[in-house]
């Protein structure tokens, strides 16, 4: 059995799509902190678990009958910069909650698929595993601090674990999020609304389809390894324009030079990418979940009221 940790938020709820037409047993542990408990309905198939990942005892619960856990629960940045007083809860889950996770998966001798973020590099160009990381935030210190351990559970005892660290994710599953610069600019021209971009947007992004990095955690590779995950580097303003283009070309691209980005960086995904094959790009995956937001609101159109 597998169980995915925070598995009814974006990610973990396409996991669990895939998981369901494969006709593959799997259970979710998640404290619907972060995500959106209607998400659960898409979900019957699915072993669930209203815990935390913090709790040693939800952890001991959660393991019984499971041979891979692929650990994704996290507190994510919702916001450009996050605010100190949520830096204890970051490492309390994203780094004490993987510790609780990796000691559980030692003891059961079962594998684990850590998710990690390319947000870790902080600055750079082309950069790849190997290259030092710069971590500029404190969600992406706390995956820096977790990735540590996780090696060293590896190195320490032979655990199998493995460290994805994504890109920024985009496209539709049930657990959806708007927060992030693909879909918030697919809904804004959706809705007719302007792109805002900061400063001249030539700051640079790494991106990756939600079911491909789904697809990701399902897939074969190496214990003790890190790997990038993802398709395409685009600067903000080149994505702007792609997605003015494919939804709504009528919508202008407003640029606040008063506010500039916090950070650039373009990462090379060579090495996983040579064990993996990709489905979507963003022309591919922006297209899809514009047609797929209309047909919802087409669907629910006079349904909204009881």
């Amino acid at each position: 059995m597998i169980l995915i940790t925070g598995g009814n938020g974006y990610i973990g709820t396409a996991i669990s799509e895939l998981l369901i037409k494969k006709g593959m047993k799997f259970r979710i542990i998640d404290n619907l902190s972060g995500s959106n408990p209607l998400n659960l309905f898409y979900l019957n198939h699915a072993d669930f678990l209203w815990g935390d990942v913090r709790k040693k005892e939800d952890i001991r619960e959660a393991f019984n009958d499971v041979d891979t856990v692929i650990h994704l629960a996290a507190i994510l940045p919702t916001t450009p910069g996050m605010l100190d007083e949520v830096v204890g809860d970051v490492e309390s889950t994203n780094l004490e909650g993987t510790i609780n996770v990796l000691e559980e998966a030692r003891k059961r001798d079962t594998n684990v698929v850590f998710a990690s973020t390319c947000n870790i590099y902080g600055i750079g160009d082309n950069l790849r595993e190997e290259d030092e990381v710069n971590p500029l935030n404190p969600y992406s210190r706390s995956k820096q601090r977790a990735e540590e351990v996780c090696l060293g559970y590896n190195r320490d005892y032979g655990l199998d674990v493995k460290i994805l660290r994504l890109a920024s994710v985009y496209g539709y599953s049930p657990g959806i999020r708007f927060n992030l610069v693909v879909n918030y600019f697919v809904l804004r021209c959706m809705l007719g609304y302007n792109l805002t971009v900061f400063g001249k947007g030539d700051n640079w992004r790494p991106f990756v389809h939600v079911r491909d990095a789904a697809r990701a955690f399902l897939s074969e590779c190496q214990g003790g390894e890190v790997y990038n995950v993802g398709g395409e580097n685009l600067t903000i303003r080149e994505l702007a324009e792609l997605i003015r283009q494919e939804i709504n070309p009528e919508v202008d691209i407003a640029f606040i030079e008063k506010i500039q980005p916090e950070f650039s960086y373009n990462v090379n995904f060579d090495k996983f990418n040579q064990i993996f094959n990709l489905e979507y790009d963003i022309r591919k995956g922006t297209v899809e979940l514009a047609e797929l937001l209309n047909k919802l609101r087409r669907g629910m159109s006079g349904k909204l009221f009881i």
